[in-house]
């Protein structure tokens, strides 16, 4: 089958199943375990590349509903086909065949209920070199994974500067909040200051530029945030103007833009305090989302809710996520707009605080 990296930017064909396998982490972001990864696939032919899905492996009695779920969500998606890779789970029986069988034909029974064949089952202990993995459907089908690090996807995703986790925790572990001391020192200053810190004459204009000046930071590898900076980029955020031209630097997904974009507003995401932080958590879910880490994008949302679960922008995206919208999909809304309003967000500074 085909897949592509984060991005989008790069097709990757995967003929072989241990090399679909050894792929899985650097798709998803991180090494996953106990784990079930749908690959939706499109088409007549069913070569199409659709959605990459990731669910824990439910317990036994919430099988018949996830395996439910999961068919929906192809089936709504416009899907053709799946390929099934099951990561940890348990052990082979005495015969040799892989675990989690009965909720492979709870997931199967459903995909058929709505058109969708299950065209390939794998089962893998985990996804490190020497890993022995298996078929569900043919017992004469397995072996050896590769040294995942070395694979072709592997390469391109590094290549294209995209850090691949251990596990989904140390993803989460990112958009946690920063040093209570130095949040609650910011949020006292934010809630002395009754005015923009620039003062009432042009705010948006001048939200710009204190986002335009933090880009050039970032870019240049100054990654600090003062406390003043951080109580200037809160006001500005706040700003919906400022905040939806934050939006645009999402398009195209991959440039260097959005990468010192997505790499500022998940630094804002721990140097804010609560609720400012949604904003940033927000922005970064929306850029994640764009290039395919559907993941990451969740993670961030459901901290963002967290920290304000009446958030307009958060309740929307996650109900995108939910549906299943893809990436192009959003990405595709965020051209429009660019076209409709030329970006004012660029990486040579504009004024701000420096």
């Amino acid at each position: 089958m085909t897949t592509a990296t984060p991005t989008g930017r790069t097709k990757v064909d995967l003929k072989d199943p241990a090399d679909l396998l050894a792929a899985i982490p650097y798709i998803l972001g991180f090494h996953p375990e106990n784990s079930v990864v749908v690959f939706g696939q499109k088409g007549p032919d069913r070569k199409g590349q659709g959605l990459t899905m990731r669910v824990d492996l439910p317990p036994p009695a919430l099988e018949k509903d996830q395996a439910r779920d999961l068919a929906i969500r192809l089936a709504v998606t416009g899907h053709t086909g799946a390929t099934v890779a099951v990561v940890g789970g348990g052990s082979p029986n005495p015969a040799g065949r892989p675990p989690r069988r009965r909720f492979l034909r709870r997931l199967e029974s459903s995909l058929a209920e709505y058109g969708i064949p299950l065209l390939h089952s794998l089962w893998v202990p985990s996804i490190t070199e020497g890993a022995r993995w298996r078929c569900y459907r043919d017992q004469a089908c397995g072996g050896v994974l590769p040294d995942p690090g070395k694979s072709v996807v592997a390469a391109v995703i590094t290549r294209e500067g995209h850090i691949t986790r251990e596990s989904r925790a140390e993803v989460e572990r990112l958009f946690e909040a920063g040093p209570p001391e130095t949040l609650a020192r910011r949020a006292d200053l934010l809630t002395r200051l009754a005015d923009p810190p620039w003062g009432n004459d042009a705010p948006v204009e001048a939200g710009l530029a204190e986002v335009n000046a933090a880009l050039a930071r970032v870019e240049r590898g100054d990654h600090a945030i003062t406390d003043e900076q951080a109580v200037r980029l809160a006001w500005a955020l706040s700003l919906v103007e400022v905040r939806d031209a934050c939006l645009l630097t999402a398009v195209p997904a991959g440039s260097r833009l959005a990468r010192v974009a997505e790499g500022l507003w998940l630094s804002l995401a721990r140097e804010l305090p609560e609720p400012e932080s949604a904003e940033a958590l927000c922005l970064k879910a929306h850029a994640a989302y764009i290039r395919g880490d559907l993941a990451s994008a969740g993670m961030a949302l459901a901290r963002a809710i967290e920290v304000d679960p009446e958030h307009r922008m958060a309740g929307l995206l996650t109900a995108a996520l939910d549906g299943m919208l893809a990436p192009s999909e959003v990405a595709g809304i965020v051209l429009r707009q660019r076209a409709e309003e030329p970006p004012v967000l660029g990486l040579r500074p504009s004024g701000g605080t420096e």
